[in-house]
């Protein structure tokens, strides 16, 4: 398969994974496990930034030559642009839902400052849709955010008030039961790992 998806163990790039199965498009997959938290020397041998996600195309369908690109949005945007026939984006043909997308396919930090305000931003947007971060259907603005809601508080953890984060609760159950994530977060991290759902989080140990 040309599509090679480069997994960092517990880490922002099991988005990547998520998109391509919810997509249903075929990849090869390689797990990088980390060195001993940093970013091991083989990632940093597939592109400069030495970050994880990273993709290489071996026959993209826009240069006709190998590409390889890393950060998240560059990539999501890549996938779908490539090989998602435009699924899981929104256009300003979708009216409405176009700005929402653009307004919600935002990066959620752990320990910052306006955290809080991001937060209170997705639980006012959930309690309006009453599904995911745009409308009834996810959406790469799902894709980007949800690591930081779930596993990167792994890393930072934080809380969910069951009160206060309804919303945002109700909303990691309905992605922690789609099929697509499921299996995704298995090929990324095996059997045995428990995806971070809940109000509460463990941090992580390393090495794991």
């Amino acid at each position: 398969m040309p599509l090679t998806i480069h997994h960092l163990g517990r880490s922002q790039s099991e988005r990547i994974v998520w998109l391509a199965e919810e997509l249903g498009i075929k990849y090869d997959f390689v797990f990088h496990k980390r060195d001993p938290i940093l970013s091991p020397q083989s990632i940093k041998d597939l592109h400069p930034s030495g970050t994880a996600p990273v993709i290489e195309d071996d026959n993209s369908p826009f240069t006709k030559n190998k590409v390889v690109l890393a950060e998240s949005g560059a990539i999501i945007d890549y996938i779908i642009a490539a090989y998602g026939e435009g699924r899981l984006a929104r256009t300003p043909e979708d009216g409405e839902e176009y700005i929402h997308f653009l307004d919600e396919a935002m990066h959620v930090k752990m320990g910052n400052a306006k955290l809080e305000c991001a937060l209170s931003m997705i639980e006012a947007r959930l309690g309006e849709t009453g599904a995911y971060l745009v409308g009834n259907d996810v959406t790469a603005a799902d894709i980007m955010a949800i690591c930081t809601l779930t596993t990167m508080r792994g890393f930072c953890p934080i809380e969910f008030d069951e009160h206060k984060h309804k919303n945002i609760l109700a909303y990691l159950k309905r992605i922690g039961e789609r099929p697509a994530y499921q299996k995704a977060m298995k090929i990324c991290e095996g059997d045995d790992f428990v995806p971070i759902l809940g109000a509460k989080a463990e941090q992580f140990v390393f090495p794991y």
